[in-house]
């Protein structure tokens, strides 16, 4: 059974670089930083709150890691759901019809772990993982980041996308969330996977960066948002550490891809 966000995966060239950003930057500690030698990836799991971010260095040039680095660039890769069963997830997966790129349980980062086809799932790579260690639970008191809020993915058709992952992960749509926003050029949808929502957005318009994102990758991981106490003291303090910020605006605002390993990467204040 599926039970919440266990981490999302972002892809960088150097993990010591992102830790720059990640740990020193939002002050989430690390828990876990390990080669993976079989699968030639060096993963480094920083908590947040009861989910966490995992960045992933190739360490080979024959992986998908690292092919996925190539053809694309830094950024976000994959969202792992947690398993208490990862193989009869798997089974049960494989019965709804769904595309696995592993048909049984193998060992990872997280776990035992395995993931499913993005074509599956409108463009979004899913791992499932049932953690063979106690969670991790951060960042502390003095951290920026607080928790992930919510993941944005970029679909053709919300209703459709919203069907597709309550009927692969059991998950439903928050009746009191989402709706049209004109000012972005978007109408989107939340879904409430456990300790985190998942944004199905889509473009009303042909302008804006979902238009862009749609325009040239079709549907797919978009956007990671993060929970920040203070809008505006997580900006000054980010940007006294050097990242680039944008002014916030009603509570919200983005950091630069570049500072960010190339994630859209949202701070969304919450009490």
């Amino acid at each position: 059974m599926l039970s919440k966000v266990h981490h999302v995966g972002i892809v960088v060239r150097s993990a010591d670089d992102a830790l720059g950003f990640y740990r020193d930057a939002l002050g989430l500690p690390v828990s876990v930083d390990r080669v993976i030698e079989d699968q030639g990836v060096r993963g480094v799991l920083l908590p947040c709150g009861s989910a966490e971010i995992e960045l992933l260095e190739p360490t080979r040039d024959d992986t998908g890691v690292a092919r996925f680095l190539q053809s694309r660039g830094e950024g976000q890769h994959h969202v792992c759901f947690e398993s208490d069963d990862c193989a009869a997830d798997l089974r049960a997966a494989a019965d709804k019809g769904v595309q696995l790129i592993d048909g049984a349980p193998r060992a990872g980062l997280a776990g035992t772990i395995g993931f499913l086809h993005p074509k599956s799932n409108h463009g979004v790579l899913i791992e499932y993982a049932t953690p063979v260690e106690e969670a991790h639970v951060g960042p502390g008191e003095d951290a920026i980041a607080r928790r992930i809020d919510h993941i944005g993915i970029v679909v053709k058709d919300i209703p459709t996308a919203a069907a597709t992952y309550e009927h692969h992960f059991g998950f439903s749509l928050d009746p009191d969330l989402g709706g049209n926003v004109e000012a972005l050029g978007i109408e989107n949808a939340f879904m409430l996977a456990g300790n985190a929502h998942l944004e199905f957005i889509r473009p009303t318009t042909g302008e804006g960066p979902v238009a862009k994102f749609a325009a040239e990758r079709g549907e797919g991981s978009f956007l990671l948002s993060l929970a920040v106490d203070d809008a505006e003291a997580a900006v000054a303090t980010l940007r006294e550490r050097g990242a680039r910020v944008a002014d916030p605006n009603n509570g919200v605002a983005f950091v630069s891809p570049r500072s960010s390993f190339g994630v859209t990467l949202q701070l969304v204040e919450r009490s």
